[in-house]
């Protein structure tokens, strides 16, 4: 079973000290190859796109929107997860109506007004060996049902329309309404 596409929700008895803590990650790439790879979509990073973009010698109007911290792995990374309408140099198509994109050309893009009609933008992503995601979402030795993972189909309301825990929240209702549903 493939996995891309989906959100991954953290399990609510996860410690609080994970980084992974009350999480939800869209996961854009899983192969049995060369394993998995997403982001974080629900925790702000200390940076604004403002930031980023004049870090570049751009400038980006809205000075609230926040960088997001989109995982532990290639930190400096920045990925923006967005509509698939729009595109930019090195942008992939993932599907189910989305695509990422990671170039300088895209915060130019921003900076002059060219926006995907739906994006977030993060810094790092999270990623996982071949198999690993399995085990941890079916709690396979050596992790345990704390470090396991709720799933449900990526839906744009979640993915683009919230943040922060209540972002959580809505993907936990979410993942509960999708395993309700398949049983009818």
């Amino acid at each position: 079973m493939s996995w891309k596409n989906k959100l991954l929700i953290a399990h609510p008895n996860l410690p609080r000290h994970s980084i992974f803590s009350k999480s939800v990650i869209y996961l854009y790439e899983d192969n049995t190859r060369s394993g998995s790879v997403g982001v974080i979509l629900n925790k702000n990073s200390e940076y604004t796109v403002n930031y980023l973009a004049e870090s570049k010698g751009f400038f980006y109007p809205d000075h609230n929107q926040m960088l997001k911290l989109g995982g532990p792995v290639s930190e400096k990374t920045i990925l923006m997860l967005h509509s698939d309408e729009w595109y930019s140099s090195n942008t992939m198509q993932v599907g189910g109506g989305l695509a990422v994109s990671s170039d300088d050309i895209m915060i130019e893009k921003l900076s002059m007004g060219n926006e995907p009609r739906q994006w977030t933008m993060c810094l790092g992503m999270c990623a996982w060996q071949p198999g690993q995601l399995a085990m941890e979402i079916n709690a396979q030795f050596p992790y345990t049902i704390e470090n396991s993972w709720l799933t449900c189909e990526a839906d744009d309301t979640i993915v683009f329309g919230y943040d922060g825990e209540s972002q959580w929240e809505k993907a936990v209702e979410l993942s509960s309404q999708q395993m309700i549903d398949s049983f009818f």
